[in-house]
């Protein structure tokens, strides 16, 4: 333990990020093609036009930038949690440790059963997640339009050049790879507690079309002072982060355990120890509460964890927390174990996208800003995996999980390998 301890303090120190930008600055790099540093700054007449698409001018703090970069800060912040329990748990009768169940477990879900007291359990899972889509919109296929802010008149299009929008042709590559190493402890008999502490290497790769779509000719809205300043410009942005995410601490508590069937609660707490700026945590306190039920009736062992998810994030709301499935003891090497993980969020979204834009002179037109559409960002997705024993003590694991609902910044699929070991 002395030598873990060494080895993640010095992981800690080395995961100083090398680059001086910030993940959410270079995110913001595919939307600046001019010279003033900011997005969307325009460098033709800087003293009258350059700033009049700058998102913090005119959309304030439910811009889209925002809401993309805070749409990927939600999807770190509601990773899966994959369970920290042993293969076989145990509990003590006139002090002699007895077997309570033979199957290693499930992956995404917490049983009842717990170690028994004075056993630790040491594994190692690493994640490799690849955004796709954001709300169902593939992250190749992303468009967004920013309009002009409203001078002069109060209404909006007068003068008429107020109409022009700047249109961006987005094509983004976004993954992340969560290595979580744990150590889960029993108390006593009934009660576990465990810590996780991950580290997360996120990368950002992208490149950008803007265009001015001019709505008179001629318009004072184009790209590039000097040479032959054109309506088009386009960027690029690759960029990577490293560091330790967000450190968890759990609990469980066995309330009762019987051949068939046992009840447990757990609580564990993500502390905001990653950088949200680049990616590496969410940036808040997340504190999460389950009930669970497990029973097992000879090799198969049905499951369901129920509870709830609190957060002090600004842009995340507090969820309901469900995941129902089986772990199968299939042969004394190899366990099935499926699950069905889902969240619901708690009250109106506090995620959404800046409303349409509405033009007034010189006639009434409303456009879109974007196509991603606003709505609530409820998960469901299906896990399948195994779990592989050793005539060592060691058991590794290979998992696949598949989301059901486009909500949020979402993967088409996550994969997870790990080792374990209980002593």
């Amino acid at each position: 333990m002395r030598r873990l301890r060494h080895c993640v303090l010095a992981l800690a120190v080395l995961a100083t990020p090398l680059q001086g930008q910030t993940l959410r600055e270079r995110f913001s790099d595919l939307f600046t093609f001019g010279d003033c540093g900011e997005p969307l700054c325009l460098t033709v007449n800087a003293e009258v036009h350059g700033a009049h698409y700058i998102p913090s001018v005119t959309q304030g703090e439910t811009n889209l930038l925002a809401f993309v970069t805070n749409a990927i800060g939600l999807s770190v912040a509601t990773l899966p949690f994959t369970a920290a329990t042993s293969g076989t748990t145990f509990s003590f009768e006139g002090g002699v440790p007895v077997a309570t169940n033979v199957s290693p477990g499930p992956i995404f879900a917490e049983r009842a059963q717990t170690l028994g007291q004075g056993r630790l359990l040491l594994s190692a899972n690493a994640n490799a997640i690849f955004f796709d889509n954001l709300r169902g919109v593939p992250l190749d296929q992303l468009t967004f339009r920013f309009a002009h802010q409203n001078v002069q008149s109060p209404t909006y299009g007068d003068p008429l050049f107020e109409n022009d929008m700047i249109e961006v042709d987005v094509d983004m590559e976004m993954s992340l790879l969560v290595t979580t190493f744990f150590a889960s402890y029993g108390l006593t008999d009934r009660i576990d507690v465990a810590v996780g502490v991950p580290l997360v290497r996120a990368s950002l790769n992208g490149k950008s079309t803007a265009v001015v779509n001019q709505f008179t000719d001629p318009s004072p809205h184009t790209f590039g002072t000097t040479g032959n300043p054109s309506r088009i410009a386009s960027s690029s942005s690759e960029a990577s982060a490293f560091g330790v995410g967000d450190v968890t601490g759990r609990i469980k508590i066995n309330l009762h355990e019987g051949p068939e069937l046992g009840f447990a609660v757990a609580g564990d707490v993500r502390l905001p120890t990653g950088d949200e700026d680049d990616f590496l945590g969410a940036g808040a306190t997340v504190i999460r509460g389950l009930g669970i039920v497990s029973a097992r009736y000879g090799d198969f062992s049905p499951h369901f964890n129920g509870g709830v998810l609190i957060t002090d994030a600004q842009y995340q709301n507090n969820r309901l927390l469900g995941t129902a499935g089986f772990d199968h003891f299939m042969t004394d090497a190899v366990t099935l174990a499926v699950d069905l993980v889902g969240s619901l969020e708690l009250g109106e979204s506090l995620l959404a996208p800046p409303a349409p834009v509405v033009f007034t002179s010189p006639e009434v037109r409303t456009v879109d800003l974007s196509a991603i559409p606003d709505k609530r960002d409820h998960f469901l997705d299906a896990s399948f995996g195994f779990k592989f024993s050793t005539d060592t003590g060691w058991r590794f694991l290979a998992n696949a999980l598949f989301p059901l609902l486009e909500g949020g910044f979402r993967p088409r699929s996550m994969w997870t390998v790990g080792a374990e070991r209980a002593f």
